[in-house]
């Protein structure tokens, strides 16, 4: 029998500070409601939020996330980002089991298919989690899913590839390369909605919920304070996906 298609919603680098207190001079809450709100976002099958979660890692910005998500009707999986401190957002978010030597990778099974999450926080994707991945999706028949904070890739983006890219690209994408049964990685950090191709895989990056950053200029821009996220649909040999801004129609 056909499995039906999941419908997946990405959020990602939401930068959430004290309480709802802006940052930067951006209503940071209000832009992850809106998103977390929008019509596109209705009938998830799971929702995942893709790390930096919050802009200092106070615990009044895990606090505020997750009250707002407790009552969600679908499963929630959550990763953090380099501006995340996961010993305070374990406080905040059910990730038992998924914390492993002080990272926070998992497996998620959801319908008979398998979708995979990394901790990039410190900019690198360690040893220990690649030896995991390329083990457990070796278990895997059908295809997987990949989420993770940090693109495992440049992306021709020229303020972040620069200073804030990650720092073991080739280790990862050496890993990457051997998993014949994933062709689909969505990432955040780069705060801009890029698609990039390593080999056989395609690389999605989703935009933030904060704001959106100049790719084309090497200083720091500000290119949009509008709030970005995504939306998958993941069935067997389909998958499509689109990025919603606060914007659209």
């Amino acid at each position: 029998m056909e499995k039906k298609v999941l419908k997946i919603g990405q959020i990602t680098d939401m930068h959430i500070g004290e309480g709802t207190t802006p940052v930067q001079d951006i209503d940071v809450c209000k832009n992850f409601l809106t998103a977390y709100n929008s019509k596109y976002m209705k009938d998830l099958d799971l929702l995942v939020l893709s790390g930096d979660l919050a802009d200092n890692a106070t615990p009044d910005a895990y606090s505020y996330i997750a009250d707002i998500v407790k009552d969600s009707k679908v499963p929630i999986c959550v990763i953090p980002g380099n501006h995340d401190n996961l010993e305070i957002m374990r406080k905040y978010f059910d990730l038992d089991g998924k914390i492993h030597n002080g990272k926070c990778y998992y497996r998620y099974d959801i319908d008979g298919r398998s979708i995979f999450f990394l901790d990039s926080a410190d900019g690198t994707v360690s040893a220990e989690q690649l030896s995991w991945l390329e083990q457990e999706t070796a278990k895997v028949d059908g295809e997987v899913l990949l989420f993770l904070h940090h693109p495992p890739c440049h992306c021709n983006h020229k303020f972040m590839d620069l200073r804030y890219s990650m720092k073991n690209i080739d280790e990862v994408q050496a890993t990457l390369s051997k998993i014949n049964n994933l062709k689909y990685i969505f990432v955040g950090h780069y705060h801009s909605e890029m698609v990039e191709k390593i080999g056989d895989k395609t690389v999605y990056v989703t935009p933030s919920t904060q704001m959106q950053i100049d790719p084309n200029i090497s200083v720091f821009c500000l290119s949009s304070a509008a709030p970005g996220w995504r939306v998958i649909e993941w069935g067997e040999n389909f998958m499509e996906t689109k990025v919603y801004f606060s914007n659209t129609p």
